[in-house]
C-alpha cells in the first residue's frame, strides 16, 4: 500500500457552495485522490491523495481547466 499525503491548495474563484462542491467532484474524480475538502471561506482545498498516482501539478492543471486556477500552499 502506498502512502497517502495531504496537499493543501488555495484555490481562486470559490465563491459559494456550488463551486465548493463543483472542486470537490473535480478532485476527487482524479486517479489517486482520496478525499478532497474543500472551503470557499477559506479559499483552498485539502486534498488526501497517492503521491505515486498523483501530483501537485495534475490536480492544478484539472483544476485550471475548469476554470479554477490553484497553487500549492504549505501545510
Amino acid at each position: 500500500m502506498n502512502d497517502t499525503v495531504t496537499y493543501m491548495l488555495a484555490v481562486r474563484g470559490l465563491c459559494c457552495d456550488r463551486a465548493e462542491s463543483a472542486v470537490r467532484r473535480i478532485l476527487e474524480d482524479l486517479p489517486g485522490v482520496h478525499r478532497a475538502h474543500v472551503s470557499a471561506a477559506a479559499g483552498r482545498a485539502v486534498v488526501d491523495a497517492d503521491p505515486i498516482v498523483v501530483a501537485v501539478p495534475v490536480l492544478s492543471a484539472a483544476l485550471a481547466a475548469s476554470g479554477y486556477p490553484s497553487r500549492l500552499e504549505s501545510i
